[in-house]
């Protein structure tokens, strides 16, 4: 385990066996070679990769300083450790040893940030007194990375902590509350995103940060009215290029970083003072080994002149040292800014700037890196090498091509790279983003990105399927709603008008596990629905059809939706069901509408579904008995509502024995307590039924308890509404109601 004060830090398998090395030959030079040998055995890769590495390394270290303190760049030969190393021999302490690594935000906080104390100290500041407050200015001026900042020194005063939603994952307007309430965490079927977000917001004290509102402006003005309109202790801090417009809203713009006059003569310390010669020093340091001297300071101080302060823009060209000289830049700079005419106050205008910047950089790619650079452009979030590697495919580029082309593009600043788990993470911001689209678009050999981008979700959610039997569900989980912006992108794309809907029928059913495992019932809901709809006049196969409609049956039937709508659902699913000749499925879309008629008082003719759903059980007893047992369940609880208590017992009985209260540390072990918390749903009403109080209330206090271990929300709705008030208000005076009675009170 890997400490930094205190605090678990994550790092990529790579980064490990780099850290490995340094340490254990600390104050020694190890060279290129020797690193890469031990990262990448028998493998031979461009060296760019070996800068990644180190670069993200050196950033879960904290160490981004122009002085390092852990790792020292020895020019052109290798690197060296030179912290102090002491080595102690001794069993780890238990608290440490079961320590859990802290998720990081999302994303992750940038270190080493240039020239923006003040501002970080004036918007923390202002948050206390204020509740709304957005950060202005020009894309690349480090809006974001100012507001993370904010977010960390404000975080103590959050109880509740902090939530960063990243606009920029999404395009469409009408997905804002979809991404607003995913952020937040709410599950469930919210008719109404926004003011789920109010309602959920209100008992709270969380900092919500707004990324990147300029292109959803209106509906993030609408959220912002709102929560202004509403008494809460949150706060609201929003990023974008433009104001929000609202009444209560307090701007704060943010300016260049500040950079020397031209003319000015000055030596390498009193110029690296400036902010903005200080970023472009320290990243011509992390990427080129560059040294800086007096007699670089005119000419880095022209660059930052010329790129107005931009961070974005002056990391940029800071990348390109390794390729020219300070003078060769700024004579570079001249030809291909030069075009901008002045503005009414003297300055040219700084998105220009920027846009000239990145497309100067642009242009100095390799024709191979070029076009990798655009095809990433489809990805709506961070993505992995073989993400990258099966989109680029299309266009002709090789595995080598790929793993290479990122490393350069992470080199010159055009991409970033963190640790995730054992692999790095890739990401283009938002500004480079933009223009990598249009670059694609206008490539013919990129036409086919965007299906090969739905082809690469669709594995990657067939895969989530599979995964999910084996995989611990909190892992599962974190893993795959990490990529629900890029499901979002191509269901669009495969609904849209130059897409496949086959293609976004086989992506509806693939996700139908995650919507289900995270609860996201609202959004899956319209999914959905227009994928069966669809499913129905186009060629599709019938197991298909009949997953979309048990899917859609389970989602109206949680929302409370007791309408011709879900009857509809699940006649489709026994209908589609019957003819695939699914037994499994026939049970599943059997046992569901079983319990929707009991829902809305059809206790017969459930009965007779149900009846039917344990029958099919003769026929195949080879398989697995979870769909037979959950129809066991349903019939007996059937019976319950028909009062035939002497039948219902006995079936809840052998349930409640045969499913343990497992560690859930498998999939396995998850459904096996998903099992033993279902029966106690239904065994309290039936043991309270014949007498039992105090034994009800226990089953119910034990089903709350699995559940709320869990953390499903479905199965901890579930264990409150079926089970605990129920018994707390069948039985208000036993020990066991009153303990049921502090758990719901203790319930946000």
């Amino acid at each position: 385990m890997l400490l930094l004060k205190g605090r678990p830090v994550k790092l990529g398998g790579r980064a490990f066996e780099l850290l490995q090395l340094l340490v254990q030959r600390c104050g020694e030079l190890v060279s290129k070679t020797e690193l890469m040998a031990a990262a990448w055995p028998g493998t031979f890769l461009h060296d760019s990769n070996l800068k990644v590495n180190m670069w993200s390394l050196r950033r879960s270290l904290g160490d981004t300083q122009i002085e390092p303190l852990y790792i020292a760049t020895v020019a052109r030969r290798g690197y060296k450790f030179i912290a102090q190393v002491q080595i102690s021999i001794g069993e780890v302490e238990d608290d440490l040893a079961l320590a859990e690594p802290l998720p990081p935000p999302s994303p992750p906080l940038l270190r080493g940030i240039v020239g923006r104390e003040a501002e970080i100290d004036e918007i923390t500041g202002l948050l206390t007194g204020n509740r709304h407050v957005t950060l202005a200015g020009a894309g690349g001026i480090g809006k974001t990375t100012v507001a993370l900042a904010v977010a960390q020194a404000f975080a103590p005063q959050c109880r509740d902590g902090v939530c960063f939603v990243d606009l920029a994952t999404i395009s469409d307007p009408t997905l804002f509350g979809a991404a607003l309430v995913t952020a937040l965490g709410i599950r469930g079927n919210p008719d109404n995103s926004l003011a789920a977000a109010i309602d959920y917001l209100r008992p709270r004290q969380i900092l919500v940060i707004l990324d990147n509102c300029e292109h959803v402006l209106p509906a993030a003005t609408i959220f912002a009215g709102r929560f202004m309109a509403d008494p809460s202790p949150c706060r609201l801090l929003a990023t974008s290029r433009e104001p929000l417009g609202t009444a209560t809203e307090h701007v704060v713009r943010l300016g260049s970083l500040a950079s020397p006059k031209p003319g000015h003569a000055l030596t390498a310390d009193q110029a690296v003072r400036f902010p903005a010669v200080q970023l472009f020093v320290s990243r011509a340091a992390e990427w080129a080994d560059y040294q800086f001297v007096d007699d670089d300071c005119e000419a880095v101080a022209a660059i930052c002149h010329s790129l107005d302060g931009l961070p974005l823009a002056i990391e940029l060209a800071a990348a390109q040292i390794g390729r020219f000289n300070p003078r060769q830049l700024v004579e570079l700079l001249d030809q291909n800014l030069g075009f901008r005419a002045p503005a009414a106050d003297g300055a040219p205008p700084r998105h220009e700037t920027l846009m000239a910047t990145i497309d100067w950089s642009f242009r100095l790619l390799s024709q191979r890196e070029a076009r990798l650079f655009g095809l990433l452009s489809v990805f709506s979030e961070a993505f992995e090498v073989e993400d990258a590697v099966f989109v680029a495919e299309a266009a002709g580029l090789t595995p080598v091509d790929v793993v290479t082309g990122l490393g350069s593009l992470v080199a010159k600043s055009l991409l970033s790279a963190q640790a995730h788990g054992a692999n790095l993470r890739y990401r283009l911001l938002d500004s480079t983003c933009r223009y990598a689209g249009e670059r694609r678009r206008a490539d013919p050999a990129c036409d086919q990105a965007l299906r090969r981008h739905a082809q690469r979700v669709l594995t990657l959610f067939e895969q989530s399927e599979e995964e999910w039997k084996w995989r611990e569900p909190a892992d599962w989980t974190q893993r795959y709603l990490g990529r629900i912006a890029d499901l979002r992108a191509a269901l669009s794309w495969a609904f849209g008008e130059h897409g496949d809907p086959v293609l976004g029928i086989r992506l509806t059913v693939a996700a139908i596990t995650l919507w289900s495992e995270t609860s996201i019932l609202s959004e899956a809901q319209a999914r959905l629905a227009a994928a069966l709809a669809l499913a129905k006049t186009v060629p599709c196969d019938d197991l298909s059809k009949t997953k979309l409609a048990c899917a859609l049956g389970w989602s109206l039937f949680y929302a409370r939706k007791m309408s011709n709508e879900n009857e509809i659902a699940w006649l489709d699913a026994i209908h589609f069901a019957r003819r695939a000749g699914n037994i499994e499925y026939q049970q599943r879309a059997l046992v569901g509408f079983g319990f929707y008629l009991l829902q809305i008082g059809e206790v017969p003719r459930a009965t007779t579904y149900l009846e039917e759903a344990t029958e099919l059980a003769d026929r195949d007893r080879d398989r697995d008995l979870t769909a037979t047992s959950e129809a066991d369940r349903a019939l007996a609880w059937a019976r319950a509502f028909a009062g035939e208590l002497s039948k219902s017992r006995p079936v809840l009985d052998r349930l409640a024995a045969t499913y343990s209260l497992a560690e859930s540390r498998s999939r396995k072990d998850a459904n096996e307590v998903y099992r033993f918390i279902t029966v106690r749903f239904n065994l309290p009403f039936v043991a309270w039924m014949q007498g039992q109080a105090e034994y009800a209330a226990r089953l119910a206090s034990d089903a709350v308890d699995a559940a709320d271990r869990s953390g499903h929300w479905v199965s901890q709705s579930n264990a409150f509404g079926l089970a605990a008030l129920p018994a707390r208000a069948r039985n208000r005076q036993s020990g066991r109601a009153r303990e049921l009675h502090r758990a719901i009170a203790s319930q946000p």
